[in-house]
């Protein structure tokens, strides 16, 4: 876990400072200079919180001591991704990268429709529940895990039973926030790996764990988005935010 972890962390620069951060109903934002991140809450039950909260102690201080709160407790790991991804999701990283950048307009089902010919005749898991596997046709058999599991998934404890052997695996980016990302990484050994969702840094430091391709987010309109958060929107934040593509070298 540790090896993950620091390798995200360090890869943000020391001279970058926060600029704002916030915790929203659903979501952390955090603002630079250069760009904006955010990340999902881990919110049991799905109830977000009542109310949000901007926090005003962390204006002018290092975005990599915000970062490394990606290894604290509770929400400041969600905190600490969203500092994640304001360094790496920023247009002129994403750009320096090799990245795609896809507008806003572009349902969030993107990385399923993209990569549904593929998926064909394969044995799919995946880590969360996606609203993007309905673009998934004729699959082997379809195995979804979830931490709260609904009608037809699996709960988490089975995934060290059934997730080995998968032929493919969409783990969601929360799977970081949550601290279950090494070992899920772990277990998919041997499967063709895709990230995906608002909480994933794109970073090609993720290929040296395995992953073939990153769907994440980059923060199209800051203003709009940190109105959107501090205001507690929940979907309506999408508007705001686009997709970001980035995949391993020949892959």
């Amino acid at each position: 876990m540790k090896e993950l972890y620091e390798a995200l962390i360090d890869g943000v620069p020391a001279e970058p400072k926060v600029r704002h951060a916030c915790r929203g109903r659903w979501q952390s934002f955090v603002e630079t200079e250069d760009g904006a991140g955010i990340a999902s809450l881990l919110i049991p039950g799905k109830v977000p919180y009542e109310d949000t909260e901007v926090l005003a102690e962390w204006a002018g201080r290092p975005l990599r001591d915000l970062a490394a709160r990606i290894l604290g407790e509770g929400q400041e790991r969600a905190l600490g991704c969203a500092a994640l991804n304001a360094w790496y999701n920023a247009r002129a990283r994403l750009d320096a990268c090799g990245a795609s950048r896809i507008p806003p307009w572009i349902d969030e089902g993107h990385a399923f429709r993209e990569m549904e010919p593929q998926c064909r005749g394969k044995l799919v898991s995946t880590i969360g529940h996606f609203n993007g596997t309905r673009f998934l046709r004729d699959l082997r058999e379809l195995r979804v895990f979830e931490q709260e599991p609904g009608p037809g998934d699996y709960p988490e404890e089975k995934e060290e039973e059934l997730l080995p052997g998968s032929e493919i695996v969409f783990i969601t980016g929360m799977a970081l926030t949550n601290g279950t990302m090494p070992h899920v990484l772990e277990l998919s050994a041997g499967a063709r790996v895709f990230l995906s969702g608002p909480s994933v840094p794109v970073t090609p430091a993720w290929f040296r764990f395995g992953v073939e391709a990153l769907f994440g987010m980059t923060v199209w309109d800051v203003a709009g988005c940190r109105r959107a958060v501090e205001e507690g929107s929940g979907r309506e934040i999408w508007k705001y935010v686009g997709k970001s593509v980035l995949k391993a070298p020949g892959r």
